[in-house]
């Protein structure tokens, strides 16, 4: 079992490196024009794996709420798998795998994070947070069709633009993953709380 000191720096950085890959989302989701079904689809694969990449390790390092955190690595790799390997047109893949994503992460974290909120720890309060979070993006995004299409003209650019379901959905993450990436990083700077129990159960 680590030590209390070595989990709490496992733990802030885990925090550190899932605001860092939320932050680089955010960033190529706003600065990159052309947002396709292959871009929404590379960005999303790439944020989850990453992620839970970092999850599984902070799983196999620390006791606190491993089985919660072994599982949140699990859907996150998976659900970056299936955003390239889904036999669908990659703007109903990135859709679909989004919500799934969204739906089951979410309620994964949120409800470790209510399992843990007596102890007042810091990991309880931002998986709550995040939690609830992520089950907004899904809601959101439930009502996004990847068939919408809005076409219209801008007079200063003297051109026509179409407004489609997978930039509106690759907006709501990437909008998603700028709160997250500040909510975290705020999370990893701050003390961590003197009642938080670091390795207590692995529930």
């Amino acid at each position: 079992m680590p030590s209390r000191s070595a989990a709490s720096r496992v733990a802030r950085a885990t925090l550190i490196l899932r605001a860092l890959f939320a932050a680089v989302a955010a960033m190529v989701v706003t600065f990159v024009q052309e947002r396709t079904g292959i871009f929404s689809v590379a960005v999303f694969a790439a944020f989850a794996i990453a992620t839970g990449v970092v999850f599984a390790v902070d799983a196999a390092l620390t006791r606190t709420s491993a089985v919660a955190k072994g599982a949140l690595a699990a859907v996150h790799v998976i659900a970056g798998a299936l955003s390239i390997l889904l036999p669908l047109a990659p703007a109903h893949r990135f859709h679909a795998v989004l919500l799934g994503w969204a739906v089951v992460a979410g309620v994964i974290e949120l409800a470790a994070g209510i399992a843990r909120r007596r102890d007042g720890s810091a990991w309880a309060r931002d998986a709550i947070t995040v939690g609830a979070l992520t089950l907004l993006l899904a809601a959101v995004t439930l009502v996004v069709s990847p068939d919408y299409a809005l076409d219209y003209f801008v007079e200063e650019a003297r051109q026509e633009f179409t407004l489609t379901g997978t930039i509106i959905g690759v907006g709501l993450f990437g909008g998603w993953a700028a709160i997250v990436a500040v909510y975290l990083g705020i999370g990893a700077v701050s003390p961590a709380p003197k009642t938080a129990s670091l390795t207590k159960d692995p529930a």
